[in-house]
């Protein structure tokens, strides 16, 4: 893998990221349809017109999140990520990949017992909760550390991901 030989990430990168994050908000504003429509489902009973709607949009939009993060993955195999800012300890670097991966970890394994439950191969919904609830940790302490970043140490984090701030800063 070549992890840190990127000078910048590709646009491709930054618009994954960016639809990842979408796709991750409308899954929490639209969730509960969801959970109504499988309990629903799980207890033999029709579900509500409007939430099987709901619950339909829930899973082609986490079917979509799920391919953009393998995407995402393919690409950060590809073509790498580049490395820290300066003045990043090896503390703080080790805990980024670690924040990394487990975020990506998370957001295949909601992916994954989210179609696994849908499908009605197996009732995994207790465990995609629980993994949902770790996920947004997960994302408080990324988006955390990158506005740290940004506005304490002042290393332009946020320029990686939003291109625009360069042309702000630069001009």
């Amino acid at each position: 893998m070549t992890s840190s030989t990127a000078q910048a990430y590709r646009p491709a990168q930054i618009v994954l990221h960016w639809f990842v994050m979408l796709g991750v908000i409308v899954q929490i504003a639209i969730h509960e349809p969801m959970v109504r429509e499988t309990t629903a489902q799980y207890a033999g009973l029709v579900p509500d017109p409007a939430d099987a709607t709901l619950a339909m949009m829930h899973g082609l939009i986490g079917s979509l999140v799920f391919l953009a993060v393998l995407v995402r993955l393919w690409l950060r195999y590809r073509y790498g990520v580049p490395g820290h800012p300066q003045g990043t300890s090896s503390a703080q670097a080790v805990i980024a990949g670690l924040v990394h991966n487990a975020l990506y970890l998370c957001l295949l394994g909601v992916g994954f017992t989210g179609m696994l439950t849908r499908s009605g191969v197996a009732h995994l919904g207790d465990l995609h909760f629980y993994i949902n609830i770790a996920m947004f940790t997960l994302i408080l302490l990324h988006a955390g550390a990158a506005l740290f970043n940004q506005f304490v140490r002042k290393d332009g984090t946020l320029t990686r991901m939003i291109p625009a701030l360069r042309l702000h800063s630069t001009g």
